[in-house]
């Protein structure tokens, strides 16, 4: 058991410092909320031979022309009309880590991470849970095997501020104890599937390029 603990601390740690490093962060010393899309001074390329950066913005136009659902299309057309450097891509990857962040952040207790991804209304929802799994001496033992599907499926722009909605689905193993260690739900052997959408904002007139997680729904 103390190495299963140091094993999945590791990976916290590893997947955080992925999320810092290729997502953005605000100015300071704490975690910050991923950075789903770059702010305006960071457009993404990539270099050749010479270390000369190659702009990718026509390739992303391209992607959002070739969207089907044209509600999805004209909303990204009207954030990059706010933010060219907006990337559909980066932005569900940065959406993908986040979401195994967060879950892995309420599953363990870390209060201090979630302040940092989730604003003030979903942050109260999750807190609420954790103290009445603590008030019940519940432990919680889930394990994220994987993430089969994350995919905007809405997204508008009002004003300044941008939202869009995904929906994950995931591969879980979810086991709760009691405080005798007693296993009161799940099954150890057994993954479920999770459907969950979830909703990131972002002020894209803003030089910062982190998402709030605003609001959350399963199924």
């Amino acid at each position: 058991m103390y190495f299963d603990i140091i094993l999945v601390a590791m990976v916290a740690v590893f997947i955080l410092l992925r999320l810092r490093s290729e997502l953005g962060k605000k100015t300071g010393n704490e975690p910050q909320p991923p950075a789903m899309g770059r702010g305006p001074h960071e457009r993404r390329g990539y270099g050749d031979d010479r270390g000369e950066v190659i702009d990718m913005q026509p390739q992303e136009a391209q992607v959002i022309d070739l969207e089907e659902d044209p509600s999805l299309r004209h909303a990204y057309m009207d954030i990059r009309k706010q933010d060219p450097s907006f990337d559909l891509s980066i932005f569900t990857e940065g959406a993908k880590s986040a979401y195994q962040l967060i879950l892995e952040a309420f599953w363990t207790g870390d209060r201090g991470t979630l302040k940092n991804f989730l604003d003030a209304s979903v942050l109260s929802k999750f807190e609420s849970a954790l103290d009445t799994r603590e008030a019940d001496e519940l432990k919680i033992e889930n394990q994220l095997l994987d993430v089969t599907k994350a995919e905007v499926i809405a997204a508008n722009l009002l004003g300044k501020v941008a939202e869009l909605t995904v929906h994950f689905t995931s591969e879980v193993v979810a086991v709760t104890r009691d405080k005798e260690g007693k296993i009161i739900e799940g099954d150890a052997s057994d993954a479920v599937e999770m459907n969950d959408k979830w909703t990131f904002s972002r002020d894209v007139k803003s030089g910062d390029p982190s998402w709030t997680l605003v609001a959350t729904s399963s199924g």
